[in-house]
């Protein structure tokens, strides 16, 4: 599961760093702790617009930075609350799954964040040993976290007219690599900046010739540590939520699981 991330960098960097073409939307400014149904920046490509004044890069597609509403929506659902359970793809089924499969042929996205948090156990040897523990998860190299993920746009299917257009995304994941596989079994699908194009080419419709980039990140990509449980409450939002706590001193928070967020 992937249910909490950080997304600290500002829009100039995303873009810089993704070589973005056009920046069509941003958030509203940094978020230590966005849970879903939050908002998170997404890269997409799509094929060059005569009537768009943007100049498309030279494989003839335009790369964009915007924001969308984590949990994705299916353009056929009837009520948007479903993206509340749709926040997660797995990568075994994301192929098949009605609610993704269209998705996956057709609004593959990259999804830039700084981290995620996981809830997993705590060190051996921390004072408390029966409670889950909140770990930050980060690039080694300190660059942002690039997730594969799909996007979808919704506006209902009665009143189409009426109902404004909700932009919604979901993030994929895989089994564990080995760095992350202590605390727990699964996680986001990272992507590195050479799987970036492919991946948001287009022009490819056929799901069997992207899933071979969703795999667990290569030793060494990540880096993790126990940070303070203060992070499972969505109103704590600070930069302070990403140090390492040392949990044989008791810096521990109140009792409150991701799990019961949810």
């Amino acid at each position: 599961m992937c249910g909490r991330v950080v997304t600290a960098s500002t829009p100039g960097e995303l873009s810089d760093y993704m070589g973005v073409d056009e920046i069509v939307a941003t958030l509203d400014g940094p978020d230590h702790n966005v849970a879903p149904t939050g908002q998170l920046p997404l890269v997409w490509s799509e094929s060059a617009d005569a009537s768009i004044d943007t100049e498309p890069s030279a494989d003839g597609v335009i790369r964009r930075l915007g924001t969308a509403g984590w949990g994705l929506v299916p353009s056929w659902a009837k009520d948007p609350s479903i993206g509340h359970r749709l926040f997660n793809a797995r990568s075994e089924t994301v192929a098949e799954r009605p609610s993704f499969r269209s998705a996956l042929r057709h609004r593959r996205c990259l999804i830039p964040v700084d981290g995620f948090y996981e809830w997993g156990p705590p060190p051996p040897g921390s004072r408390d040993q029966a409670r889950k523990q909140p770990w930050y998860v980060h690039r080694s190299d300190g660059s942002p976290m690039v997730l594969a993920g799909l996007r979808e746009e919704w506006s209902g299917v009665d009143d189409v007219a009426s109902t404004p257009i909700r932009s919604t995304c979901t993030v994929i994941t895989v089994s564990a690599g080995a760095d992350l596989a202590s605390v727990h079994h699964r996680m986001p699908a990272i992507l590195e900046p050479e799987a970036w194009a492919a991946w948001l080419d287009p022009t490819v419709t056929d799901a069997g010739a992207v899933l071979s980039a969703l795999r667990p990140a290569a030793n060494g990509i990540i880096r993790l540590h126990p940070v303070d449980r203060r992070v499972g409450n969505t109103l704590n939002k600070g930069p302070d939520l990403l140090n390492e706590v040392d949990l044989s001193v008791g810096a521990g928070g109140p009792p409150c699981e991701q799990e019961a967020l949810w």
